[in-house]
């Protein structure tokens, strides 16, 4: 295509700007990349890209904040498995008073005395039930149930219930030392109240001829301390399930939480072949566009010159 020699239109400029323009755009983005890390700034930059890395980031977020929760679900059950431990102990010491009060070989005065230290232990009982609480929320009272978020998504919970309502027997907690009745309340008589399945209500232990226990009844050991035995033994290992049931719930938490360690991961590694610019190949497009952009200064120098020419052709 021959092209002529005109001064009002200058085609070969104009290509030269072109290119230039677009050779500057290219030094902007790949600068802009190097100074930023980031291959996506703006949603113009990839537009599905865009999108998707915005999903990634929801989930990386909502990892982040379900391992907040679940590092308070362990502190929760580590609290409410201190004071069942607490519970346990206080359990086995009654025992032990029962099983020396037992040998027959006690004074009134050393079994008012046992008597005292068992109604002291009962009451510490009853404290723990009513007092133990965690974000100001009873435990073991029979009445605490949550549903904890424990992944980025609506059905990531984990229930944890230990309620009266529970159809669940062996992970109700109740921590109540009174008389199970059958009728009204019976309800309660399950896998964790400490009484269940005893035969007697704690408070109804009465070692002492002179001491009331805590039903306010005075009298001794009966059976030779063999009904009392049997109560303790039931109640330590109602407690001893409920405990179970804890450490189960803390080991689930535990395996969830380093899963979620391994999901964010994967994730940040997707989120980066998305979002992140490769250093190596912005640096040699800024190279190859730095030397291209110069190449089109100078040649645009020229292209403005061409029309002189035709000056030369003007008599």
């Amino acid at each position: 295509m021959q092209q002529s020699l005109v001064l009002n239109t200058n085609i070969d400029s104009m290509i030269v700007q072109s290119a230039l323009s677009k050779h500057t755009a290219n030094v902007n983005t790949s600068t802009e990349r190097l100074a930023t890390g980031f291959r996506i700034n703006r949603p113009s930059d990839d537009s599905a890209g865009y999108v998707y890395s915005e999903k990634l980031d929801s989930q990386i977020r909502g990892i982040d904040v379900s391992q907040r929760n679940i590092n308070d679900g362990i502190a929760l059950l580590d609290t409410a498995d201190s004071a069942l431990t607490t519970v346990v102990d206080n359990l086995q010491r009654i025992r032990e008073l029962v099983v020396e009060a037992a040998g027959g070989g006690q004074t009134d005065p050393q079994l008012d005395a046992s008597q005292i230290e068992i109604n002291e232990l009962v009451d510490e009982i009853d404290d723990l039930n009513t007092n133990t609480q965690f974000n100001g929320r009873n435990l073991l009272d029979g009445t605490f149930s949550i549903n904890l978020q424990i992944g980025p998504n609506a059905n990531d919970t984990y229930a944890i219930d230990f309620s009266d309502t529970n159809p669940n027997d062996d992970e109700k907690i109740h921590l109540t030392t009174s008389t199970f009745a059958t009728g009204v309340g019976a309800e309660l008589a399950d896998e964790g109240d400490i009484g269940f399945g005893a035969g007697m209500a704690l408070y109804d232990i009465s070692l002492s001829p002179n001491v009331q226990d805590r039903a306010g009844t005075i009298g001794g050991l009966s059976a030779g301390g063999t009904d009392e035995l049997t109560a303790l033994d039931q109640m330590i290992s109602n407690l001893s399930g409920n405990q179970a049931v804890v450490a189960a719930k803390r080991n689930r938490l535990s395996s969830e939480f380093n899963y979620l360690t391994d999901q964010k991961f994967n994730l940040e590694s997707a989120k980066s072949n998305v979002m992140d610019a490769d250093i190596a190949l912005e640096s040699t497009k800024l190279t190859v566009n730095q030397v291209l952009q110069q190449s089109a200064v100078t040649l645009l120098a020229q292209a403005n010159a061409a029309p002189n020419l035709a000056l030369a052709l003007i008599p």
